[in-house]
């Protein structure tokens, strides 16, 4: 192709300095940047998006291989069952849970739940390592 016929397909509206470019107008000239500015920062959100569920999938899989040893297993349900008791115990302070209750019963609720994780932390550091897959 020469570079005549290259210009010919120039708008007749189009500046005599703007024959070489290849956009038409200005407005063609604003869209493709727009489009290349949002190629950009599209690749960037899959780039970002790829990374994060590489990383998700990365910790679905540690929890579910550590979820494999009862040790965790019992930790999980013990310490959700506990954390629920005291959640519920909070929400229904006023209504029925600790209403007419001593400050030591509330205290020593406290000291039960806190002593039974910190025994429960004990009993597991002993043997995690006994049941650990990894």
């Amino acid at each position: 192709m020469s570079t005549t016929a290259k210009h010919d397909n120039a708008s007749p509206n189009a500046h005599p300095e703007d024959k070489g470019h290849p956009h038409n107008n200005k407005k063609d000239c604003t869209i493709e940047h727009l489009k290349a500015h949002l190629n950009n920062a599209s690749a960037a959100a899959c780039s970002y998006l790829h990374a994060f569920i590489c990383k998700t999938q990365d910790v679905a899989r540690a929890c579910l291989l550590e979820l494999q040893n009862p040790v965790v297993l019992v930790n999980l349900l013990l310490h959700s069952s506990v954390l629920c008791y005291l959640c519920n115990g909070y929400a229904n302070h006023n209504v029925r849970f600790l209403k007419g209750k001593s400050n030591s019963v509330v205290l020593t609720t406290t000291a039960g739940a806190l002593g039974l994780l910190t025994l429960d932390g004990l009993i597991s550091k002993k043997y995690y390592s006994r049941f650990d897959k990894k």
